[in-house]
């Protein structure tokens, strides 16, 4: 929600914004945005198909998106694979921004792999879901990895009134 979100609010200023859905093991792009995902982003990776192919035009004008496609049975090898790298640098010659939707840092491989060969990562934590320490531990995780994590984003804050509890 908080990628395409982003995208979004991107795409209303006339840039042109690409999305990736980069989490290969519970995808949900293609169901935000109503699109088909017979085929998308492992179809590419795993060479069954060219960029061109598994892109997509959205309802909100200059966002075009690249759903997962059928979820793969080894998604860290593909999402950090020679071929991932190949499709970033060609998205960030076609596109003024190109966001990753990634899956979740711990537990999996996936996230770390994807913020090493992203340019810039924003971690986004649920206010009230995540852990302190789970946050701490993510934050870690990608850092060990070299992930340029450039901020974060908290999610599900509640409204106390008309203002937001600033020490909350």
């Amino acid at each position: 929600t908080t990628a395409l979100s982003l995208a979004m609010q991107i795409a209303q200023t006339g840039k042109k914004v690409l999305i990736i859905d980069g989490d290969l093991r519970k995808a949900s792009l293609h169901t935000n945005l109503e699109l088909d995902n017979q085929s998308g982003l492992t179809n590419y990776l795993a060479g069954d198909a060219k960029p061109v192919d598994i892109t997509s035009a959205t309802e909100v004008p200059n966002l075009f998106a690249i759903t997962s496609g059928p979820l793969p049975p080894n998604p860290a090898e593909l999402v950090g694979s020679s071929k991932m790298v190949a499709l970033l640098s060609l998205a960030a010659e076609k596109f003024d921004s190109v966001i990753v939707d990634g899956p979740p840092v711990l537990g999996l491989a996936d996230a770390p792999l994807l913020g090493s060969i992203a340019d810039a990562t924003i971690l986004v934590v649920e206010v009230g879901g995540t852990r302190r320490d789970f946050a701490k531990g993510a934050v870690k995780r990608l850092r060990a990895t070299r992930t340029r994590l450039i901020g974060g984003v908290l999610t599900k804050m509640r409204a106390r009134g008309h203002t937001y509890d600033y020490y909350y």
